[in-house]
C-alpha cells in the first residue's frame, strides 16, 4: 500500500485571485477545487479607525497529495504575493479519513513520488467557531483578546430540518457565521476558552467551538 497521503489545502486570498489559485491547481492537473466568499477580520489600528479593517476574502479548499503541497502552495505564493501582509493566508490540513475512489483521484497526479513526509511537529492549529448570525464580532474580540491577530468569516446555514434542529436541547437551526483563526500551537488552547466563553453554546451566541490540526501554512 502507498504511504502517500492526501492533504486539503486552505487558501483565503484576495477578492478576484481565487481564480488564479484555482487555474495553478489546475495545472498541476488538482482538479478538486472549491470557493466561496468570506470576509477577512485583520487590520491594523489605522483601518479599523477608517473603517475598513474589513476586506472582502475568497476561501478556497482543495485536495492534493502531500508529497506536491509546498511545490503548489510556493508556486501560488509567488504568483499573488501571498507573503505580503494583507494579501492572505495558505495552510494545509492533514485527512483522518477518505474514500478509496476519491483519494486514487487526488493521487493519480502525483502517484510516481512515493517518497514518505515524515510528520514535522506541528506549529499552528486552525480555530473555527461557528455561530449563529451576527454574532462573528462577539467572536474575534474574545480571540483578540486571547492574542489572536486576525480571522476569515464566512455565512452558512443549518441544513437540519424541524425535528433535528437542536443539539443537547440547544436550537442550532438558522444562519450561522463561520469564523476561522489560525493561531500558533502555544496560544489556540487559549483562544477556543476565551471563544468559547463568550460565545459557547451556553451563550447567547449558540457557539459550537473546535480546532483541526495545520500541517504547513505560508502568508500573514
Amino acid at each position: 500500500m502507498s504511504k502517500q497521503k492526501v492533504k486539503c489545502l486552505v487558501a483565503i486570498v484576495n477578492r478576484g485571485k481565487g481564480r488564479l489559485v484555482a487555474d495553478i491547481c489546475r495545472s498541476r492537473q488538482i482538479c478538486f477545487t472549491c470557493g466561496t466568499l468570506a470576509l477577512g477580520t485583520a487590520g491594523s489600528e489605522l483601518l479599523d479607525y477608517l473603517g475598513i479593517g474589513e476586506t472582502d476574502k475568497e476561501l478556497l479548499f482543495s485536495f492534493l497529495p502531500a508529497c506536491m503541497e509546498r511545490d503548489i502552495m510556493n508556486e501560488i505564493a509567488a504568483k499573488i504575493n501571498i507573503k505580503k501582509p494583507g494579501h492572505g493566508i495558505m495552510f494545509t490540513i492533514p485527512l483522518s479519513g477518505i474514500s478509496t475512489l476519491f483519494q486514487q483521484k487526488v493521487l493519480f497526479r502525483g502517484a510516481e513520488k512515493e517518497e514518505y513526509m515524515e510528520q514535522a511537529e506541528r506549529k499552528y492549529e486552525l480555530v473555527v467557531a461557528v455561530v449563529d448570525h451576527g454574532f462573528q464580532d462577539q467572536v474575534m474580540v474574545a480571540a483578540k483578546a486571547a492574542d489572536a491577530t486576525g480571522g476569515t468569516v464566512f455565512h452558512a446555514r443549518s441544513l437540519h430540518d424541524e425535528d433535528a434542529s437542536s443539539f443537547l436541547g440547544i436550537r442550532l437551526q438558522g444562519e450561522k457565521d463561520v469564523v476561522m483563526i489560525l493561531s500558533g500551537i502555544d496560544a489556540y488552547t487559549r483562544i477556543m476558552q476565551a471563544v468559547n466563553t463568550a460565545c459557547g453554546l451556553k451563550t447567547e451566541a449558540k457557539g459550537l467551538i473546535f480546532s483541526l490540526p495545520v500541517d504547513h501554512f505560508i502568508g500573514i
